[in-house]
Order: structure tokens, then C-alpha cells, then sequence
């Protein structure tokens, strides 16, 4: 998404319903490119999506997350954004928070350096590509999941449309698809 996005000061709900949309078409997209045999893209996308799933529940828990001033500092001016470079100490904290999180993290920033560095042996966890599509649509569906449940109050007729159209693709990797690269 590359409009304008609502500043968290002034609308954190418009901020919230932005990033849930991205989250979903970047789900979208990756299930795109899994289609057409580009597994590193999609594995770009699917972590792409769970960066803006990540800072939608920071936004959601802005005020919660922080336990000093210095960190309070942080979330408002860089974390809400759950930059790569935090994302496991901003879900460490979700975690604290009652957000299982964590283990997603994991996977998403496994996904991300595969679709950096491909198969390189040393800079990628994966020894093949279908490992990796595993975990891609593990990650896909985790955060199809994740959303319903963590964001249930903040639903509307516009992500109902988006989540369905998602649930309708990755519905064409269900069972024993093979994907050919």
C-alpha cells in the first residue's frame, strides 16, 4: 500500500486499518509469485506482510508496550514501524503481553534472509527450495489466522473482501499442490 498512511498521533485506527490492509495484500501478492514458481519474492512478500501484521498490534498496544520513557520514546518514533531489526525484541514483548508471536517472528525472518540471499549455503536456513515454500505457506497461514483473532474488532467490509480473496489462493495450495520452480 502506498498511500498516505494516517499518522499514529492523530489516527491510530486509520493506522491500524492501513497496515491490516497491507498485511493482506502482501499475502496476496506472495501467493502470487508461489503461483509463478518465484519463491524468494514471495518469501519477500509473506515477510513483508508479517512486518505490517507486527506493527498494527504495536499500534494496537502502543501504550503497553513500553516500560520506561526511553522506550516509550522508541515505539512512538521507530517501533510502531517494527523495523526488521527489532522485530524479535518487539515480539518478545508482545509475547509478555499475551500475543504468541514469537515463533512467527522466527520463521518470517528466515523467510526474509531466503529471499535475500536464495539458497547460499551459510546465509540461508534452507538446503531447498520446497523447505522454504513450506515455510512460506506456514506463514501465510499463520497470519490468516492470527488476524481474525487478534484483530476481530477492527474488521470491515473492506479487509472482509481482501481476507476472503486470500483464503480463496491459498486454498489452491491446500492439499498436494506441487509448486514446479
Amino acid at each position: 500500500m502506498e498511500s498516505k498512511i494516517p499518522t499514529i498521533e492523530k489516527n491510530k485506527d486509520g493506522y491500524i486499518r492501513v497496515r491490516l490492509l497491507e498485511c493482506l495484500q502482501e499475502l496476496e501478492l506472495s501467493l502470487l509469485m508461489l503461483k509463478e514458481g518465484f519463491s524468494r519474492n514471495s518469501a519477500g512478500k509473506a515477510f513483508m506482510a508479517w512486518k505490517a501484521f507486527i506493527s498494527a498490534l504495536v499500534v494496537l498496544n502502543l501504550d503497553k508496550m513500553y516500560r520506561d520513557e526511553k522506550e516509550r520514546e522508541w515505539y512512538y518514533k521507530t517501533g510502531f514501524l517494527a523495523p526488521t531489526t527489532g522485530l524479535k525484541g518487539i515480539s518478545q514483548r508482545l509475547e509478555e503481553l499475551g500475543y504468541e508471536v514469537i515463533d512467527t517472528t522466527s520463521t518470517a525472518l528466515m523467510l526474509h534472509r531466503y529471499a535475500c540471499n536464495g539458497l547460499h549455503k551459510g546465509a540461508s536456513d534452507y538446503a531447498d527450495r520446497s523447505e522454504a515454500v513450506k515455510d512460506i505457506l506456514h506463514l501465510i497461514n499463520k497470519i490468516i489466522t492470527l488476524l481474525r483473532e487478534y484483530f476481530k474488532g477492527r474488521w470491515n467490509e473492506e479487509i472482509e473482501t481482501l481476507y476472503k480473496k486470500v483464503e480463496e489462493e491459498l486454498k489452491d495450495f491446500s492439499g498436494n499442490r506441487s509448486i514446479s520452480f
